[in-house]
């Protein structure tokens, strides 16, 4: 559902990823390494948030370079910080992400923000909510169309204990239909969803 081939990406002269390779087939996946190595600018290049110098990308059999627009509908992605604009409700937030993704906002999701206690935050403009409560609705954005592959960067850092385990039982769920692909430096995390540990420096042309 995920593969990745020879992906690379500079910002100027600092080549941040050189030819990084992977296939992922359904279930979750903990990418491990340490700080500035390269672990969020490759989640973001998979995201097509920043555009690889090289390589290609596959989502759910959809190539982000030929065909971008079929391959982010079947991708969600939830960087560690949040850049949602102050201005914006919850409600709205989630509205423009299911008007992006072409479809409605759909119960599960509606119950995932039950679940994360947000539905008193949904009319609360993003730049009043805290950072704990702005993680959790974008967590809470990336279930919105079904997505074949979600991509998630650190994504327990800043939630309280119940919002963890809240988190972690929706991560376990979609295992055998859906890539969980994670960065996260929360092994105790990683190991309460079963994900598979994966060294960043092993994502080599092999």
């Amino acid at each position: 559902m995920l593969r990745f081939d020879d992906v690379s990406k500079s910002y100027g002269s600092r080549a941040v990823l050189q030819r990084r390779t992977g296939r992922f087939a359904p279930g979750a996946y903990a990418l491990r390494g340490p700080n500035g190595i390269g672990k969020s600018t490759l989640l973001r290049v998979l995201a097509g948030v920043d555009e690889a110098d090289g390589g290609d990308i596959v989502i759910d059999g959809h190539s982000l370079r030929a065909q971008p627009a079929s391959a982010k509908a079947r991708l969600a992605y939830a960087p560690d910080e949040c850049p949602v604009y102050p201005f914006v409700t919850g409600r709205e937030l989630l509205a423009f992400v299911a008007w992006a993704k072409g479809c409605a906002i759909p119960d599960k999701v509606t119950r995932i923000v039950e679940r994360f206690g947000l539905a008193r935050h949904l009319d609360t403009r993003c730049g009043a909510m805290s950072l704990g409560t702005q993680k959790k609705l974008m967590l809470a954005a990336a279930w919105i169309g079904e997505p074949a592959v979600l991509l998630l960067d650190e994504p327990s850092n800043g939630l309280d204990a119940d919002a963890r385990a809240v988190l972690a039982d929706l991560l376990a769920a979609p295992r055998d239909t859906s890539v969980v692909f994670m960065s996260t430096h929360d092994k105790a995390f990683a190991d309460a969803i079963g994900a598979a540990e994966i060294e960043f420096e092993t994502l080599t042309d092999r």
